[in-house]
């Protein structure tokens, strides 16, 4: 598959700002499995009720890193077993194609659905296919990029289709596949939209085992080792771009988090396991992406659709995976 820099997340339109503000004013609290009660996915307030179930999400956070279990979302698919994966891809390369803004919410919603069976949710892993939606929203075209909250209404409304549904062939679209979007219907996501203090924000997310689709005018090109030994991103180019955020650490009083793209392995892999397709950032990093985010549209957090309808027809029960041995906390 070809390695590319290419990006392609639009700023937002009048129309689509219009749109996206109107969902933000129309977005409902937050109160524990609200989404069972309801037939689509809803559209999440941040505020005190969902504050309070990040804090609840940090604290047990906190007690499995106590005890050594490390809830890296790429750690996890490593652990996963075979009774439990129907998807084979992690971290998918959008090619040459401006198809970021779905790879990014394809991307939080595998970080989002391997958490939730790590935290025990009795689900297969899939692997979501970003073309589809992404050709789907664009009205039957590949040519042309989206704004963030195009794909986020997207995702919300219509869902994500999994790879056993149309293959993993992210750079065509197969006119004999496209009669399998209704499958998405099954995979929408909850999101939660982050309209302010992104900085801040993404690092409680984080914090919290969530997983942040954002498009933003900056993205980086390569990696370096930070001075306590932590690939970072850097290189910072210029260009509308879309990517996802999942996992947190925090060393010597410094937090950082992984930032997951679809360049391909731009970011060679160190010794503490982290892929190849993404490197940590700091504070630093996200106010610099930060400080046009909301042209492209709010950041989001994904909850898919698994986290609380949970079917019985299987439980994936399995010991959660360690913190490799050459990580540094």
């Amino acid at each position: 598959m070809p390695h590319s820099l290419a990006t392609g997340c639009l700023p937002l339109t009048a129309r689509r700002r219009a749109a996206l503000e109107k969902a933000a004013d129309t977005a409902v609290s937050m109160p524990e499995y609200l989404w069972d009660r309801q037939s689509d996915m809803p559209v999440i307030k941040w505020d005190a009720q969902f504050e309070k179930w990040l804090g609840r999400r940090i604290e047990l956070a906190d007690r499995y890193a106590s005890i050594g279990f490390c809830l890296f979302p790429w750690e996890i698919y490593r652990a996963l077993p075979p009774n439990a994966r129907r998807g084979t891809v992690f971290a998918w390369d959008q090619g040459p194609l401006p198809s970021c803004s779905m790879h990014s919410a394809a991307h939080a919603y595998q970080c989002a659905l391997l958490t939730s069976i790590a935290l025990g949710a009795p689900l297969y892993y899939e692997s979501f296919n970003p073309i589809y939606p992404f050709y789907a929203a664009r009205g039957g075209s590949l040519s042309g990029g989206l704004d963030l909250w195009t794909a986020a209404d997207w995702v919300n409304r219509s869902g994500l289709v999994p790879v056993t549904a149309v293959g993993s062939d992210n750079l065509h679209v197969g006119a004999e596949q496209l009669g399998r979007l209704g499958e998405g219907k099954k995979w929408q996501a909850a999101i939660v939209l982050i309209e302010d203090n992104f900085a801040e924000k993404i690092l409680r997310a984080c914090r919290a085992f969530c997983a942040v689709s954002f498009g933003s005018g900056t993205y980086f090109t390569r990696s370096r080792t930070d001075t306590r030994g932590v690939k970072v991103m850097a290189g910072p180019a210029s260009g509308g771009h879309a990517q996802c955020f999942a996992g947190w650490r925090r060393l010597g009083g410094v937090e950082y988090i992984f930032n997951l793209n679809s360049h391909g392995g731009r970011y060679p892999a160190s010794a503490e396991g982290e892929p190849d397709t993404g490197a940590w950032v700091t504070e630093e990093h996200l106010r610099l992406y930060a400080r046009d985010m909301d042209r492209y549209g709010y950041p989001y957090i994904i909850f898919g659709e698994g986290e609380f309808r949970r079917p019985s027809a299987l439980s994936n029960e399995f010991p959660p995976p360690k913190y490799p041995g050459a990580f540094r906390r």
